[in-house]
């Protein structure tokens, strides 16, 4: 493993609160601001980090995960179908985020902070 990629480690600590936050919500647990926020985060990163890489495709997957999350946010509980769109935004997200380095989930970390402090960014809970 190159030494600029997070540990094993590294990676399920930063990774498994949103995970369990997202096995809660599709077990229909409640939609606890805070678990949809985890979520997000993942959906944020993953979506700057297409926005750094120029990935037409990626850009409007992870959105749309995050724009469903905005629904879940206003109107309760997923249908299955997001369920299912949630599941494998996720786990895409996940896989994109673990063959990154550390400078570039520095990078895309960074550029959500800027739309979030620009007021660019949806808030999750408007």
């Amino acid at each position: 493993m190159p030494a600029d990629r997070l540990s094993a480690i590294e990676f399920v600590d930063m990774m498994l609160p949103p995970r369990l936050h997202l096995d809660l919500l599709i077990s229909g647990g409640p939609t606890e601001p805070d678990h949809l926020t985890s979520i997000a985060g993942v959906f944020n990163v993953a979506t700057a980090l297409a926005y750094l890489h120029r990935d037409a495709r990626a850009i409007p997957f992870y959105e749309s995960a995050g724009a469903s999350l905005i629904d879940i946010a206003r109107r309760g509980l997923p249908d299955d179908a997001t369920v299912r769109r949630l599941i494998r935004a996720f786990n895409a997200a996940e896989a994109d985020l673990a063959a990154c380095g550390r400078l570039e989930l520095l990078r895309a970390v960074q550029l959500v902070r800027q739309q979030i402090h620009s007021g660019q960014a949806t808030p999750l809970l408007a």
